[in-house]
């Protein structure tokens, strides 16, 4: 009866730890992420390398190429997983340089610098969904990945199952939804996993963005992620 009891509370701790550890997928360790993201430390760079290991198989991206080429835009567009919320607190000649088209010239601008709810609903108001007067401050870029407007933001709550309200305060405040966000962006939204597998980086990069904003930078952590993960 002893040997019978230890069995069945074996069998139970195999099912239940075990099991799930030997079929985990581990795409990068802490050591290898800490090569590309200088700036994780800690409890940090132990919190990002678990969720990047849990989060990337669910949506498929899992390959080499996929998988470099999300973590290289990622890391980019984030600052190393530092912002989970678009920052517009810009000086005038920086609003100008995002928005050219938007501004009549140095003194127009100079009237939504420092301001962001002003300047969000200004270049975001009235287009990407947004129809309410706070909207383009209320959907501003938000993850790891800055999805933005409305409507991509009511498309990621209901892919999660979740009020788009209590889907924005989660996509800026949690890193497992400013993640989950961003691998959905790029896998489901954007379809970018066939496109990654092709080797074209810079077709990535355009997928993403629609240009090839921050390239250079983009490109330089694709190559710390290509060093750090020569063998995989």
């Amino acid at each position: 009866m002893w040997a019978n009891l230890k069995y069945l509370f074996w069998s139970r701790v195999s099912r239940k730890f075990i099991e799930p550890i030997k079929t985990k997928t581990m795409l990068i360790t802490q050591e290898q992420l800490s090569k590309i993201c200088p700036t994780l430390k800690g409890e940090r760079l132990t919190r990002i390398t678990d969720l990047l290991n849990e989060l990337c198989p669910k949506y498929g991206i899992t390959e080499p190429l996929p998988f470099k080429m999300f973590l290289a835009n990622v890391a980019q567009e984030s600052g190393e997983f530092a912002h989970k919320e678009e920052n517009m607190n810009y000086r005038a000649e920086r609003i100008l340089q995002v928005w050219p088209t938007r501004f009549h010239g140095l003194e127009d601008a100079r009237l939504y610098e420092h301001n962001q709810i002003k300047l969000a609903n200004k270049v975001y108001g009235g287009r990407m969904g947004n129809v309410s007067p706070n909207d383009g401050y209320q959907f501003k870029g938000g993850g790891f990945i800055g999805i933005t407007g409305r409507e991509l933001y009511t498309k990621y709550a209901k892919h999660i199952g979740r009020d788009i309200t209590l889907t924005s305060d989660m996509i800026r405040t949690s890193d497992r939804y400013a993640l989950d966000s961003a691998c959905w962006f790029f896998a489901v939204l954007k379809n970018l996993i066939p496109v990654a597998k092709t080797g074209n980086f810079i077709n990535v990069v355009r997928g993403i963005n629609g240009g090839e904003i921050g390239l250079r930078v983009r490109l330089e952590y694709y190559n710390r992620v290509k060093n750090a993960l020569q063998n995989v």
